[in-house]
């Protein structure tokens, strides 16, 4: 069985996975990432964009799709500064305990989940690997949810979610997957 492929502009060619509509596309502003160690992804910004679709059918992106892959790719630096600042501010709460949980020693912990002083120090430590646009919108665009492998938590990754430039949530990897996240921020309740 061929699985449907679609043109939707903005959008790159898109291929139906059986759940969503999948690209890989170059995002330049993402380019240079790297974990320690892994030379697997490749760093020159390509990420896999997943369109998620009602009822997981492969009806074609809606139009606050179209305007949230348009404004990740117009607006790629201020997402990237957001989500860098966001996790910074995640990852100072929690680094000393994930240290102490994961039983790092002293060259490890350097290496892997150091103490930081800026966002920009998160640039060796996660790699973007997929974006996710969602059906959920709100003022006439969608949410997205970015998903990264980091250094720190191989097994979880690390997610945010997204509206616009906003960043909604960040947390495990599973943050940047769960549209009920998404859709507690467009209905405005915690």
């Amino acid at each position: 069985m061929t699985l449907p492929q679609t043109l939707a502009p903005p959008f790159p060619p898109l291929a139906w996975d059986g759940y969503a509509w999948s690209a890989l596309v170059q995002l330049p502003t993402w380019t240079g990432m790297r974990l320690p160690d892994d030379t697997s992804l490749p760093i020159d910004g390509t990420v896999e964009v997943r369109v998620s679709t009602e009822n997981d059918e492969p009806a074609l992106p809606s139009p606050e799709q179209a305007a949230a892959y348009e404004q990740l790719a117009a607006q790629a630096a201020t997402v990237r500064e957001a989500i860098l600042a966001a996790v910074f501010d995640w990852y100072q709460q929690d680094y000393l305990t994930w240290r102490d949980e994961n039983g790092y020693d002293e060259e490890e912990a350097a290496r892997y989940l150091p103490a930081l002083t800026e966002p920009a120090q998160l640039v060796g430590l996660m790699q973007l690997t997929a974006i996710n646009i969602f059906s959920t919108a709100k003022n006439g665009l969608s949410y997205t949810g970015y998903e990264f492998v980091c250094s720190w938590e191989e097994e979880h990754g690390l997610g945010a979610m997204l509206h616009g430039s906003r960043v909604v949530e960040v947390g495990g990897a599973d943050t940047a997957i769960l549209e009920w996240i998404a859709a507690r921020d467009a209905e405005g309740t915690e």
